[in-house]
C-alpha cells in the first residue's frame, strides 16, 4: 500500500504544475522539490540499486544543464526546466527519451491550438469577450504557451512504461 504514495504523488504534482501554468504561466518551485523528494521515497520502495539511481541522477543532471542553456537563450521557462528535471529524475535513461517525444508532440499540439485560438480571437474580437484568457492571449505580442501542460501530458503517458512504475505497481498487489 505504501507503493501507492509515489504512484499518486507523481501525477498529482504534474497536474498541479499544468494547472498553475495555465492559470499564471508559473510552475511553483515547491512542486519540483516535492517530485524530487518523492523520487527518493519511490526509489527506496522500489528497491532501486545504486547503478540505476546514478542513471536517474545523471539523466536529471543532463536535462538540467541543457534546460539551463535553453533558459539562457529565452527558449524555455525556468519552471519548465525545473519540472522537466524532476521528471527526468523519475524516468531515468532510456525512459526519458519517449517522455521527451511525447512532450514534444503534446507541445506542438498545444502551440497549434494556442495559435489557432489567438488567430480566431483577433479575427473575431467580440467572440473572445466572454473568455478573458482568450482576449488576453489575442492581445499579446508573443506566442506564449503554458508548456507545463505538455510536460504533464507527455510525462504521464511515458511514466507507465518505465521500470520504476513497473516496480512500484508490482508492490501494490
Amino acid at each position: 500500500m505504501v507503493a501507492a504514495f509515489p504512484l499518486l504523488l507523481f501525477p498529482f504534482c504534474l497536474i498541479a504544475a499544468a494547472l498553475n501554468d495555465i492559470r499564471a504561466f508559473r510552475i511553483p518551485n515547491a512542486l519540483s522539490v516535492i517530485l524530487i523528494a518523492g523520487f527518493a521515497v519511490a526509489a527506496l520502495i522500489a528497491g532501486m540499486d545504486l547503478w540505476t539511481l546514478g542513471n536517474h541522477a545523471l539523466t536529471a543532471g543532463i536535462v538540467l544543464l541543457v534546460g539551463f542553456g535553453l533558459f539562457c537563450i529565452n527558449a524555455f521557462g525556468a519552471g519548465d526546466v525545473k519540472l522537466l528535471t524532476a521528471v527526468a529524475l523519475w524516468m531515468g535513461w532510456p525512459g526519458f527519451l519517449p517522455c521527451m517525444i511525447y512532450v514534444a508532440l503534446f507541445g506542438g499540439i498545444l502551440s497549434l491550438v494556442i495559435w489557432l485560438a489567438r488567430a480566431l480571437a483577433r479575427a473575431f474580437p467580440a467572440a473572445s469577450v466572454p473568455f478573458p484568457a482568450l482576449a488576453t492571449l489575442a492581445a499579446t505580442g508573443t506566442l506564449k504557451a503554458p508548456y507545463g501542460v505538455a510536460i504533464c501530458l507527455g510525462s504521464l503517458v511515458a511514466f507507465a512504461e518505465t521500470p520504476l512504475f513497473a516496480a512500484l505497481f508490482a508492490q501494490l498487489g
